[in-house]
C-alpha cells in the first residue's frame, strides 16, 4: 500500500521520513533553497534600503538580515535533514497533534495567500514591462498564465521543483549580474552612483526589512531539507540560499534603485535594450519562488484533510490564481502580513524542543503524537503577542525568541509539577 502512494505523481513522502536513496546532494537542496528565496519583491526591498541609507550601511544590513535567517533556516532544515519529514509532521512532535492541525492549516493560509499576492503582482509586472495593447500581456491573464506555470511545478512535486531551480538559478545569477553590470555602465560606474546620507531607517528598522522577505520560508525549510542527505548539508544550502542569493538579490535591487531610479531590476533592464533577459528574470524569480509556497502549503493541508497532495495543489492554486488575476487578493496583504507573525515562534519552539528538551521523540517512528503540549501551545501565543508589541529590536526575531524561552521555562516547570 505505502509503494503504491510513493509511486504517486505528487506523494513526495509527505507523511513518512524519505529514504536515503532519494537524497538529493547539496547543491541541488541549495539551488531550491535561491529558487525559493529570488523573488522579485526583495528587489523592492533592496531599493527601499536604498532610499534611506549609505551602499555599505544597505550592504551591511542585507549580511546581518540573512545571517539571522540563516540560523533560524539551519537550525529548522537540520532538523527536517535528520528525521526525513516535513514541517507539519515535526510541528507533531512539538506541538501534539490537534495543537499542530491548527498551526498547519493557519500556516497554509498564509502560504496560499501570499501564492495570490504573487501571483497577482506578476501579471501587473509583466504587463509594466510589455504594456503594448497585447492579450497575452494583460494584467489578468498574465496573472493566469504565471499562476498556470507555477502550479505545473506544484503539482508534480520535489522532482519538478528541483529540475527547475538547477536550471533557473544559475541563469537567473549571471543575468542580474549583466542587468547590474549594464545598469552601472549606464551611469558611469560605481562612483557616479547617486549614493545617500543617512536617512531615517535605523539598522534596525532596515534588518526587519531583510529579515521579512523569507522568515516564513526559514522556517519551514524542512519542506525543503528533508532531502538533504545530512543536517550539514542543510546548514550549507540555508547560508549559500541566503548571504549569496537572498542576499545578491536585495543587494541587486539597492545597486538598481540608485543606477536607474527604480528597484525592479526586469524593468530597469527593459529600458535599458535587455528586454529578453529582464523578462527571464522576472519569469524564473517568480516561478521558482512562487511554486514553493504552493507547494509547501499544499503538504500541510494534505497532513491535515489526507487527500492527495497533487489535488489540493490544483484546487488551491487555481483558487489563488484567479483571487491574483481579479487583483482581489491585494486587498489582504495586510491581513497576512499580521497573520504571518503566527510563523517566526513556531521555529522558537521547535528549536527549543528538538535541541534541548525531547530530541529522542522526533527521532522514533513509531512515537505516538500528544493530543496537545500544552507548554508549547501556550509558548507559541505568547510569542506571538511578543512580536505583536513589543516595541524594540525586530519583530520575527522578537517572536522565536521569546517562544523559545517560555518554551524551555514552562516545560521544566511542568515536568516539575
Amino acid at each position: 500500500m505505502k509503494e503504491e502512494k510513493v509511486d504517486q505523481i505528487g506523494y513526495d513522502y509527505i507523511d513518512q521520513p524519505v529514504p536515503q536513496n532519494e537524497r538529493r546532494s547539496w547543491w541541488e537542496i541549495t539551488f531550491i533553497t535561491s529558487g525559493f528565496s529570488l523573488a522579485v519583491s526583495g528587489m523592492f526591498a533592496g531599493a527601499a534600503l536604498a532610499t534611506e541609507m549609505t551602499l555599505m550601511s544597505v550592504i551591511g544590513t542585507i549580511l546581518l538580515g540573512n545571517i539571522l535567517l540563516t540560523v533560524i533556516g539551519g537550525a529548522m532544515g537540520a532538523i527536517g535533514a535528520t528525521t526525513g519529514v516535513p514541517t507539519s509532521m515535526i510541528a507533531k512532535r512539538a506541538f501534539g497533534r490537534y495543537a499542530a492541525i491548527l498551526i498547519s492549516l493557519l500556516w497554509a493560509i498564509v502560504l496560499v495567500g501570499w501564492f495570490s499576492v504573487q501571483t497577482g503582482f506578476f501579471g501587473q509586472a509583466i504587463n509594466a514591462m510589455l504594456p503594448r495593447d497585447n492579450f497575452l500581456t494583460s494584467t489578468s491573464i498574465a496573472s493566469l498564465w504565471g499562476g498556470a506555470l507555477m502550479i505545473t511545478t506544484a503539482f508534480i512535486g520535489y522532482k519538478a521543483i528541483r529540475m527547475l531551480s538547477n536550471v533557473a538559478i544559475p541563469l537567473l545569477l549571471i543575468l542580474s549580474v549583466v542587468g547590474i553590470w549594464t545598469a552601472l555602465s549606464y551611469v558611469g560606474g560605481w562612483s557616479e552612483l547617486e549614493t545617500v546620507t543617512e536617512g531615517s531607517l535605523t539598522v534596525l528598522s532596515a534588518t526587519t526589512i531583510v529579515v521579512g522577505t523569507f522568515v516564513t520560508g526559514a522556517v519551514i525549510q524542512p519542506d525543503i531539507s528533508r532531502f538533504a542527505k545530512s543536517a550539514k548539508d542543510a546548514w550549507i544550502a540555508m547560508f549559500l540560499g541566503m548571504v549569496v542569493a537572498n542576499g545578491f538579490i536585495v543587494f541587486a535591487g539597492a545597486v538598481t534603485a540608485l543606477a536607474m531610479g527604480t528597484g525592479d531590476l526586469p524593468a530597469a533592464m527593459v529600458s535599458l535594450g535587455l528586454g529578453i533577459p529582464g523578462l527571464i528574470i522576472l519569469i524564473g524569480a517568480q516561478w521558482t519562488s512562487n511554486d514553493s509556497n504552493l507547494y509547501s502549503a499544499s503538504i500541510s493541508f494534505a497532513n491535515v484533510f489526507k487527500i492527495k497532495r497533487a489535488y489540493i495543489v490544483l484546487i488551491v492554486g487555481i483558487v489563488g490564481t484567479i483571487l491574483g488575476a481579479i487583483g482581489v487578493a491585494d486587498y489582504f496583504t495586510l491581513f497576512l502580513s499580521t497573520i504571518g507573525t503566527i510563523i517566526p515562534p513556531i521555529a522558537g519552539v521547535v528549536v527549543a524542543d528538538y535541541y534541548i528538551l525531547n530530541k529522542e521523540k522526533y527521532l522514533k517512528r513509531n512515537y505516538t503524537d500528544s493530543n496537545i503540549i500544552w507548554p508549547a501551545f501556550l509558548a507559541w501565543g505568547i510569542g506571538i503577542l511578543a512580536g505583536l508589541f513589543l516595541n524594540f529590536g525586530i519583530a520575527a526575531v522578537n517572536s522565536l525568541v521569546v517562544a523559545f524561552l517560555v518554551h524551555l521555562l514552562l516545560s521544566k516547570f511542568a515536568n516539575k509539577k
